[in-house]
């Protein structure tokens, strides 16, 4: 127990280990040490009338907020929402068709393409930033506190790539509620854009961007190969019958959106982005401005990417079964293909009853009269 101990109080720390996989367990342990003794001369050793005085003085100090960035992003939302009409009606919505998918795949596939198209264009964006910018922000965590002061100028690009950003999300909102598809994950869904936006301004305010930048380059790149694998899946009926060719790429696209979720949203998140705020900010500023608030911010999207991993796991079940790859959060089932069921029917309580089982049919209604008619026509 001595040598536990021992290892945890001395152990080389994460500067000394890989820049691109560093050791999961010393970055915890080093975000353990950083928050209990932050959080204890934060919280218990400082009294509360001196923390309130601290915390509105950096927010005098250290908040900048410009009209652009509160208003562009609405103008931004409303381009794309009208952008989306306009290739849903030009491109989206005419594959279907042509490719003769069925009326619920017909209906699911332009949000799909919509997200996929989005998304290789913000990761994109992001790649360029941080990856072959002036310093690797993905290795030299250091960079991102280095320069770091209040109101420090923003990069022209990144600047950009926020208000996209932050209009991207407000537009989700309105497209989750009014125009996508209904699923299991609604709320938690609703409260990852809200969040989102939330940490894109507050760290857009004190001026925490990098952080933020390395959040999106992190984030959107798994979303490009979920919404691909569910592109792909939608063609797998095509014209009444079943293609395996989409099915298994769909599958491979799954796998990496897998290994993806893994290694970016579940292994580099915690030990690049929280370490980065939870960790690194505070070695070069002991006393920083809003650590406890930004943190837990970014503990709680963590969460959120587990929470997502759970649909995961229960996916791979389903194709280890030999089941049909579907998005196993919505409440819609597929309907009969070529005269098979669905072997998802009964998935998560959910039930489907086809009109043929459902409701009788007018054939066999003329075939069974009334018996009253009957005995009348003998009569007579």
């Amino acid at each position: 127990m001595s040598e536990l101990w021992s290892w945890f109080v001395t152990a080389p720390d994460y500067f000394n280990h890989s820049p691109y996989f560093p050791n999961p367990v010393v970055c915890m342990r080093d975000m353990a040490k950083m928050g209990v003794t932050q959080g204890y001369s934060r919280f218990f050793q400082t009294p509360p009338r001196v923390f309130v005085q601290e915390t509105l003085d950096w927010i005098r100090l250290s908040v900048y907020l410009d009209w652009q960035i509160l208003l562009l992003p609405f103008a931004v939302a409303v381009a794309l929402t009208v952008l989306r009409v306009v290739l849903n009606f030009l491109l989206f919505r005419r594959i279907p068709v042509w490719a003769k998918l069925p009326a619920e795949e017909a209906d699911k596939l332009p949000e799909s393409m919509w997200k996929c198209s989005v998304y290789m264009v913000t990761w994109s964006w992001a790649v360029y930033l941080v990856l072959f910018g002036e310093q690797n922000l993905f290795t030299n965590l250091v960079a991102h506190w280095e320069l770091w002061r209040p109101g420090y100028p923003l990069d022209p690009l990144l600047y950009w790539l926020y208000v996209f950003e932050l209009g991207f999300y407000i537009h989700c909102i309105y497209a989750t509620i009014y125009i996508e598809t209904i699923r299991r994950d609604f709320v938690v869904l609703m409260l990852h854009h809200f969040l989102t936006i939330g940490l894109l301004l507050f760290s857009y305010a004190v001026r925490f961007h990098l952080i933020g930048l390395l959040l999106l380059f992190i984030l959107d790149f798994g979303d490009i190969w979920l919404e691909l694998s569910k592109t792909l899946v939608y063609f797998k009926v095509r014209d009444g019958k079943e293609h395996f060719g989409p099915e298994m790429a769909a599958n491979c696209t799954f796998a990496v959106f897998t290994v993806q979720h893994v290694l970016f949203r579940l292994y580099w998140f915690p030990t690049k982005v929280i370490y980065s705020a939870m960790y690194v900010a505070l070695v070069y500023y002991p006393s920083g401005p809003y650590w406890a608030l930004f943190v837990v911010m970014l503990w709680s999207l963590y969460a959120m990417q587990a929470y997502w991993f759970t649909f995961i796991v229960k996916l791979i079940f389903k194709i280890l079964r030999n089941e049909p790859l579907e998005d196993n959060r919505e409440y819609s089932e597929k309907p009969k293909v070529n005269g098979s069921t669905d072997a998802n029917c009964q998935e998560n309580g959910d039930t489907h009853q086809t009109r043929e089982t459902s409701e009788p049919s007018d054939t066999n209604a003329r075939k069974e009269p009334d018996v009253d008619t009957q005995r009348k026509q003998e009569i007579d």
